[in-house]
């Protein structure tokens, strides 16, 4: 099920700017000394990795937004718009982020995208709940933001 927005009262399919959108308020909920990966975000917004890092690139807000927090599902970094994978590097490790040997995320600094929304909501349930569910704790959060 795609991405629904209320618009006057009325449900419509998500545009390209509503999913960027859902991308960034959840990478917002990151908290510092914590990433989530392309592939959770995907797949808490039934869309591909790639779309989550186009609108990550087009993150106008880094301060509010703090896309340097999203990695690879293996850990790895990833790209950074800002300065490239140095520079994301360093900002995580300032935040508390630690890595393995060979520069990959340690495992208990990564959080299930779904985790963040709240209400126990964790990856260990994601699959248990319907779409409708998850758009709507993404809904709320959304408007809360």
């Amino acid at each position: 099920m795609p991405l629904l927005k209320l618009e006057g009262g009325a449900a419509g399919r998500a545009g390209l700017r509503d999913y960027y959108e859902a991308v960034w308020a959840l990478v917002s909920l990151v908290p510092p000394g914590l990433v989530t990966t392309y592939g959770s975000i995907a797949r808490l917004l039934g869309v591909s990795p790639r779309l989550v890092g186009r609108a990550l690139r087009a993150n106008l807000n880094p301060i509010v937004v703090p896309c340097h927090r999203v990695v690879r599902s293996d850990g790895s970094l990833g790209g950074y718009s800002l300065g490239g994978p140095g520079v994301k590097r360093r900002l995580l490790e300032l935040e508390g982020v630690r890595f393995t040997v060979d520069g990959r995320v340690r495992r208990e600094h990564v959080v299930d995208a779904a985790s963040l929304l709240g209400g126990g909501l964790g990856s260990d349930v994601v699959e248990d709940l319907g779409d409708e569910t998850l758009q709507t704790r993404l809904g709320d959060v959304l408007e809360e933001g």
